[in-house]
This record gives C-alpha cells, sequence and structure tokens, in this order.
C-alpha cells in the first residue's frame, strides 16, 4: 500500500498554540446550536458502534465507530446536515428579525408565518454533494430558496439527491476551488448568503461558526456513549479542507484538556494521495496546496488547499497526517458493510471509509501499524460521516446495495 505519513512536531508547541488561540475562541461556545439541534422533530441521536471482533482481528484493544449514514435519514445521511440546515435557520431569524423586529423560533420557520420573507431569500454553496444536500435539505425544511455549484467531476447520482431535495444545481468546469469561487462571486453579486464551514478569518464569521458549531453535535454524540472516555489512544477523522477534523479534534481536546496532554489520543487525518492538502501543509508548517491530481473516489475530500482557520486547529491538535489511495478507502467500506467477524455491519461512504482501511492496513504492515502507535492495547474511534452518499457508486464498489447493509443491521437490534 502507498502509505505517506507526516508526524506533527508542532503538535501541542506554544507557538501552534498561539496561532490557533482566536479560532478556538471563536468556536467555544457550541452548547445553543446543540440545545437548539436537539428540539428539531427530526433529531435522533446517531449511534457508536461498538465492533469487538473486528478489533481482534485488527489487533487492538476496542474499536469505535461513530455512524453517520442516517443522520435525518440515509437521503441525506452525512454530518453536513447538521451544520448547513442550523446555519439556515439562523441566516432566516437574522432576516425575519431584520424585518419584523420579533426573532422566530425555527418550529415558527417551519411554518408559512414568515414565508414571505423566507421564500425571498438564497442560501448558496460550493459541493461535492454533502453539503450541498445538506443545506438543500435545510432551505426545504425552513422555507427559502437554495443554489448548489458543483465542480466537473461531481456525479450525476450526487447531483441528483441535491435536485430532489429542491435545489437549483449549477456545474461549473474544473476542480471544486472553481466551483467555491463561482458560488462566491454569484452571492456576493446578488445577495444571496455562502454557506460553508471554510474561514478565512478564524472563524469569526456567523456562518463558519453556526457551522461548526453544529458539527459538534457528532463529538457529543460520540462521547456521551464511550465508557471510559480517557482510555481511548487513537482518534481517526477523514480530512479534505480540515473542518471536521478541526471540529473534533478540538471538542475532543476540550474535554480532555484538564488532564496531562501527555496521555491525550492521537488524534490522525487521513486524506486522498491525490488531495493531500493538509498533509502537504503539515510538511510545510504551512498552508500548502495539494499538488495531486484532485482526481480520487473520495469525492467529498477532493480539495486543492485547507481552511486557512481549521488548518491552524489541526496545526496545533493533530498528531499524524496520513495519505492514501482510493483502494484503502474501498477496502475500508468493503470490511465495514460486510459484518465483519460477526459484528454489525455499517453502511460508510467512500469519503470517510479511508480510517477504516488504515486500520486494515495496519494490521498486515508493521511499518503502518509502528508510526501510528498501534498495539494490543490500543481504542480506537473512527468516524464515519457519510453514508451511501450515490447508492450506485457504493453497490459498485461494495457489491452490495446500503439497503442490504440497513437490512443486515436489523439482526443486531435489541
Amino acid at each position: 500500500m502507498a502509505f505517506f505519513h507526516h508526524a506533527n512536531a508542532s503538535r501541542f508547541s506554544i507557538q501552534a498554540q498561539t496561532e490557533a488561540a482566536t479560532c478556538m475562541k471563536n468556536l467555544s461556545n457550541w452548547t445553543p446550536a446543540l440545545a437548539e439541534i436537539r428540539t428539531w422533530p427530526e433529531y435522533l441521536p446517531q449511534p457508536l458502534r461498538t465492533l469487538p471482533g473486528l478489533a481482534h482481528k485488527l489487533g487492538i484493544n476496542q474499536l469505535f465507530v461513530k455512524d453517520e449514514s442516517k443522520r435525518f435519514g440515509a437521503d441525506v445521511g452525512s454530518f453536513k446536515a447538521l451544520g448547513a440546515p442550523y446555519a439556515v435557520y439562523q441566516i432566516l431569524a437574522d432576516e425575519v428579525f431584520a424585518k419584523t423586529g420579533t426573532r422566530p423560533s425555527s418550529a415558527e420557520l417551519r411554518t408559512p408565518t414568515y414565508h414571505d420573507i423566507t421564500k425571498r431569500v438564497t442560501v448558496c454553496v460550493a459541493t461535492d454533494g454533502n453539503q450541498g444536500r445538506g443545506l438543500a435539505y435545510g432551505a426545504q425544511v425552513f422555507g427559502c430558496r437554495c443554489v448548489d455549484y458543483i465542480h466537473s467531476h461531481v456525479s450525476e447520482g450526487r447531483a441528483d439527491k441535491m435536485k430532489e431535495l429542491g435545489a437549483v444545481v449549477i456545474r461549473v468546469d474544473g476542480e471544486y476551488e472553481a466551483s467555491v469561487s463561482r458560488a462566491k462571486e454569484d452571492a456576493r453579486m446578488n445577495g444571496w448568503f455562502f454557506v460553508s464551514s471554510t474561514s478565512w478569518s478564524d472563524f469569526d464569521n456567523d456562518i463558519p461558526q453556526h457551522v461548526m458549531n453544529a458539527y459538534m453535535v457528532v463529538l457529543e454524540e460520540a462521547v456521551s456513549a464511550i465508557p471510559m472516555l480517557d482510555r481511548i489512544t487513537h482518534v481517526l477523522v477523514c480530512g479534505g479542507v480540515g473542518s471536521i477534523a478541526a471540529a473534533i479534534f478540538q471538542g475532543f481536546y476540550t474535554r480532555i484538556r484538564g488532564n496531562r496532554l501527555s496521555n491525550a489520543p492521537r488524534f490522525i487525518v487521513v486524506e486522498p494521495c491525490e488531495a493531500d492538502c493538509l498533509l502537504q501543509s503539515a510538511k510545510a508548517g504551512e498552508v500548502r496546496k495539494s499538488e495531486g491530481s484532485l482526481h480520487t473516489l473520495m469525492a467529498g475530500l477532493a480539495c486543492r488547499a485547507p481552511s486557512p482557520a481549521a488548518w491552524k486547529v489541526l496545526h496545533w491538535l493533530a498528531s499524524d497526517f496520513v495519505a492514501v489511495p482510493d483502494t484503502v478507502a474501498v477496502d475500508g467500506m468493503k470490511t465495514l458493510a460486510s459484518s465483519c467477524e460477526g459484528d454489525i455491519p455499517v453502511v460508510c461512504g467512500e469519503s470517510s471509509a479511508a480510517s477504516m482501511g488504515v486500520l486494515l492496513a495496519s494490521s498486515t504492515d508493521p511499518t503502518v501499524r509502528k508510526k501510528l502507535g498501534l498495539d494490543a492495547n490500543s481504542q480506537v474511534l473512527l468516524f464515519a460521516l457519510e453514508g451511501a452518499t450515490d447508492p450506485q457508486i457504493f453497490a459498485s464498489l461494495v457489491g452490495t446495495s446500503p439497503a442490504a447493509v440497513f437490512k443486515a443491521q436489523e439482526r443486531f437490534a435489541v
């Protein structure tokens, strides 16, 4: 396996901490977002899967997998269904307040009461699929318009899902960054709201703050379900621009910072070889673009450059940066879906399965195992942050449909 690894010598350094301090402060108040989202009628905590059989096969002590495959339903099925809808709610509440002097609740925005105002609001985003689907879902629920910009490599299946949720979908020639530029410029010209977790200014802007704060639902659900949090030794999250990894690592650090940092888990970021902007940034000690082709099955991670603000958090908190080929993600998808070693099967999309693939590789490759510090005492937490974002692609890679995997889960119901 082609395995590229960089150990972050700046982790917990004073300089990296200083550079990340403003970001950490701006992201420290996520409690209101959690409280709000938990009131939504469609909210259900998503499961933390314990996979003891697979842990034994991998030669580790425990394996936990946070499963986001049914977040607000399998058709939405991603952690990004938290951030974008919460930001839409906040945007629309602000717009109603500006025009009426009354700040509506999210429940009121679900009714026609303020529809004359909200229907004139447009939110937009550049997306590989998950963010656009989450934004379209939020716009549908709270009553505004949505425009999703996709780049040339986004599958038709993912585009169709956004359209089914009511979004106008515009395909832009070029890479993800080209769709970002187009979306931001159209938003500027038309008075729309560009909804993204990417921050160029230390998360001091309301919309990235809202998105990131809502992501903390994932972290809080996971840590509340782990029996002994202080025994977790490794936390693995897939990369992209780095926002969700930064949110999860920040939340985990906030939980453990009263303890000795020497006992902190390894925080490991996993990326595609062809879109390794976080690893390249880690090697350089500053934001760098990937020189890869961006042609990867891990569509949600096909990013040329990191979020500058998220990078500051990762530079301080992440211990390891890993880049792997697409085959590693496919191996992870198959293993999680297969009810391996008698464990409950998990639907995990290609943009979040490489972490599982890395663990699989570590069980047969001593070099990978040593570099990541895995041994028989390791207790590992993986974040499976998306389900089958394109069911046809999932079935072609895994050899079975996501529906069949969900059906197989029923055998494990308590």
